[in-house]
């Protein structure tokens, strides 16, 4: 899972057709317990779906423009363009029977 800035979340999605990134903080209790269950669900995917984690106490603008509210918090991207988000702490069945519907569109 590629840890990202504002400059690089510019590009976010260009080149796939489902990308998650995960907004989290350090001190967030939560996001320490998603970050495993998504660098698993980056290895199991592979290139089909793209994983990124974007800091928001170092990106407080970037997380403000896209409503980010509470965290961890999820954006899903399909095809380049932010379509859903999912907050809170998400086991990692419930996440990947998730992402394959969001692969499904995409494909479909």
């Amino acid at each position: 899972m590629q840890a990202i800035t504002s400059k690089e979340f510019e590009h976010i999605g260009d080149d796939t057709a489902v990308t998650v990134v995960d907004f989290w903080a350090d001190w967030c209790g939560p996001c320490k317990m998603q970050t495993p269950v998504l660098e698993d669900l980056d290895q199991a995917y592979g290139d089909q779906v793209k994983f990124a984690s974007l800091d928001v106490d170092q990106n407080q603008e970037l997380a403000q423009s896209l409503g980010i509210m509470s965290i961890p918090s999820l954006v899903i991207f399909k095809n380049g363009m932010p379509t859903e988000k999912v907050v809170g702490f998400h086991p990692k069945a419930a996440l990947k029977k998730y992402l394959d519907e969001k692969l499904t569109e995409v494909t479909a």
